[in-house]
């Protein structure tokens, strides 16, 4: 595999273990920042070291401004932006031309894209978290999910969402949802160095994934964030608190769906 993909998140980086440390005003925060960039920076070094000629960073967490490209490993290139400029959010960047796609630092399904906003989102009536929103971008264009790193419990999550192949590096075991055990920075090297060695081998084609009509379900926390979007052209309320999108490809569906969530923002308050 000579060019990969990276899509990055904060709260399965190991090290981190409360969403204290995950947001910018967080007193903490620079500390668990760089154990983003340092895990990125790990994988980022095993893939050269595995024979990858060109590496794509993009940043997912928040804003999508927390890694630093002065503090990337010079050999990668990176995806900068402020989220809001990213059609694609967590997956910008990405097309048919990458032979595979790492997921660093994800997250359970409970921890949903723009969690403030966003109870839940079900792709073709399946709910999912953000791996397997994501991964079925992938697969549209034709590109294998290869490695995903996260804690246990994602670990188990992903057994339905992605039902295919990939090598997993689990960060960290959950003891509560503000609680967890991180193995330690040497394991981590080894687990990152076991499953680099193994995508390969065990990481076939992307599963068939042929442009087709989808629908989107996006469920809201409050009632006047549907009420608001279901005012755009393709969205239409099917509940208090929910609405659907239904776009001829994945990728329609996905861009939209993005752009569905962030103009809820302005109901922040």
């Amino acid at each position: 595999m000579k060019k990969l993909y990276i899509s990055a998140d904060i709260e399965g980086i190991w090290g981190n273990g409360a969403f204290a440390h995950t947001a910018k005003n967080g007193t903490e925060y620079e500390e668990y920042r760089t154990n983003m960039i340092s895990e990125v920076n790990l994988l980022i070094d095993k893939l050269f070291t595995a024979g990858a000629e060109e590496v794509v960073v993009n940043d997912g967490h928040g804003n999508m401004d927390n890694l630093s490209a002065s503090r990337l490993d010079p050999r990668a290139c990176m995806v900068v932006s402020n989220g809001a400029y990213k059609e694609y959010g967590m997956m910008e960047g990405l097309d048919d031309t990458f032979d595979g796609v790492c997921f660093v630092g994800y997250h359970p399904i409970f921890l949903i894209i723009w969690g403030t906003f966003v109870r839940s989102i079900r792709v073709d009536g399946e709910e999912m978290g953000e791996s397997g929103i994501n991964a079925r971008l992938a697969w549209e264009y034709g590109v294998p999910i290869v490695l995903i790193s996260g804690d246990d419990l994602l670990k188990e999550q992903l057994k339905e969402e992605l039902p295919m192949p990939f090598a997993y590096v689990e960060t960290k075991r959950a003891i509560s949802s503000q609680c967890a055990l991180s193995c330690s920075w040497q394991m981590l090297e080894e687990r990152y160095e076991r499953a680099v060695s193994s995508m390969e081998a065990h990481c076939g084609q992307a599963p068939v994934y042929a442009k087709k009509p989808h629908c989107v379900d996006i469920t809201f926390h409050h009632e006047r964030n549907a009420d608001f979007v279901s005012r755009m052209d393709g969205v239409t309320r099917i509940s208090d608190c929910t609405v659907r999108i239904q776009k001829d490809s994945y990728d329609e569906v996905y861009r939209y769906l993005r752009f569905v969530i962030k103009i809820s923002n302005a109901f922040a308050a």
